[in-house]
């Protein structure tokens, strides 16, 4: 829940006009997971059990950066 308060964020979402954000809640008793699609396809899934909410944003902080390096890496070539 915390994850998602911090993703849903108005701050977040100005700045990120190209992310959507798509809740899918079950109440069955299953294991909490934070699945992530990105735009080319790869996919992140962080298992919130075991995760804090610091690690889980950490972890897709460090995704993105990833990606904006190998974006920009693309582009000067």
């Amino acid at each position: 829940r915390k994850f998602l308060e911090h993703i849903n964020h108005k701050r977040i979402q100005n700045t990120n006009r190209n992310c959507e954000v798509t809740a899918d809640v079950r109440h069955d008793g299953s294991e909490p997971v934070v699945d992530v699609m990105f735009a080319d396809g790869d996919r992140l899934i962080m298992k919130g059990a075991n995760l804090t909410t610091v690690e889980m944003l950490t972890a897709l902080g460090s995704r993105c950066s990833a990606k904006d390096l190998k974006e920009e890496q693309k582009s000067k070539k």
